[in-house]
């Protein structure tokens, strides 16, 4: 087994500025500034749904603005810095927490427009303009004047390379602007093939960043980007480290199910800490953002960076939850995230269960004021039919 590798540049002290009473993460480096940030970071933790364009139709929270807030403040606690954000709802939420828990001064926000290049070609606005809107719209729902990096999100979308550079470039003419504007500092982008990433890292070795998936079922992180970051000593952020199959269901949801048919993993196993010890082991990362919806999330998350190395055990532990991810057309995955008390998780997997065995389920209004109420109900019903299917129904407690 490799042990974990620590750059020489980490440390356990917390970073400058935070104000964490009991700190227990790593910091690292980020990429050519002289910064660090928390090896550990914070990503979707709103409990909302993106609804549709504007913030005022999409910030749709299904948690008080008092439980988000113990979410980040935990996190806080803990000496996490670096915080990532995705859609407006999740920035809205930052925000709001951040205000509520009189904090700002010493994190790293980052901000982002989700399929920067696909958005802009629908909106026909030029790419000056639009950089321009995006990152406004972003500091209004934050609520506060500057973010620490703006990201350009899911870049191999809208493929900006395939058309010569002239969309980029003005991007970054604009984005020069903004910093200059103290609005932005960094910027980076994200992409789900790395591959891809490397090519447009290579091209553009301005970007401060890039974030990619890499977690322990997918390594293709491990190949041509891990030389581009050498090359450009930008910095590499791990995404996707606890969603290893279906999008949106991660592998902790596996805990809610009734192993059968031979999936005999440790319900007990402190898997999102493992998950996250064997992304901390490559030595080109910087941070990671998993989500986390309740404080006992964020505590096992932040374990990761203060446990020993995975041990032998730990690592056929992995597989084991691997292979149960994979089981049977990640139906039984999807069982787990019905039961799991995520909105989100929970939205996903009705969505897999409707697809892969064609059940019907009434439709959800997710702007609604009960619409997890009805998220609820629509898992409880397919729950009803998973049970008098014999070939899923030693999968769901005899007790929920």
């Amino acid at each position: 087994m490799v042990p974990l590798r620590i750059p020489e540049n980490s440390t356990t002290v917390p970073a400058k500025g935070s104000s964490s009473r009991e700190s227990q993460v790593k910091y690292r480096r980020y990429g050519r500034t002289d910064r660090d940030v928390s090896e550990i970071g914070l990503g979707g933790h709103r409990e909302g749904a993106e609804t549709g364009a504007g913030l005022a139709r999409t910030a749709r929270f299904f948690r008080s603005a008092q439980e988000r807030a113990r979410v980040v403040g935990r996190a806080l606690d803990l000496g996490v810095t670096y915080f990532d954000t995705t859609y407006g709802c999740e920035i809205a939420s930052l925000g709001e927490s951040l205000r509520i828990l009189g904090k700002r001064r010493g994190l790293f926000v980052s901000g982002m427009r989700v399929d920067f290049y696909s958005n802009l070609a629908a909106t026909k606005e030029s790419p000056k303009a639009y950089t321009r809107r995006e990152v406004e719209t972003r500091l209004k729902e934050f609520g506060f004047d500057h973010l620490d990096q703006f990201m350009l999100g899911a870049l191999e979308g809208g493929d900006p390379l395939a058309n010569g550079h002239a969309a980029l470039e003005d991007t970054f003419a604009e984005l020069s602007l903004l910093k200059q504007e103290g609005k932005i500092g960094l910027v980076g982008f994200s992409c789900h093939t790395p591959d891809y990433a490397a090519r447009l890292l290579n091209a553009f070795p301005q970007f401060d960043a890039v974030m990619t998936p890499y977690n322990f079922t997918n390594r293709a992180a491990e190949g041509a980007l891990a030389a581009a970051l050498t090359r450009t000593g930008a910095a590499w952020i791990a995404m996707k480290t606890h969603v290893w199959r279906v999008y949106g269901i991660p592998v902790t949801a596996l805990r809610a199910l009734h192993p059968a048919d031979g999936l005999q993993y440790d319900r007990n196993a402190a898997i999102g800490r493992m998950a996250l010890q064997f992304v901390l082991q490559h030595p080109k990362l910087v941070t990671t953002v998993p989500a986390a919806n309740s404080v006992a999330a964020v505590e096992e998350n932040c374990a990761a960076s203060d446990a020993a190395a995975l041990s032998e055990s730990d690592v056929r532990q992995l597989r084991v939850y691997a292979d149960a991810m994979d089981a049977a057309d990640q139906i039984p995955l999807a069982i787990a995230g019905l039961l799991t008390d995520n909105v989100r998780v929970r939205w996903m997997a009705i969505g897999h269960i409707r697809h892969h065995l064609k059940f019907e389920a009434p439709e959800i209004d997710w702007v609604a004021d009960d619409a997890e109420e009805q998220a609820r109900t629509v898992a409880a019903g397919l729950i009803t039919k998973l049970r008098r299917d014999p070939r899923w129904s030693a999968y769901v407690p005899d007790a929920l």
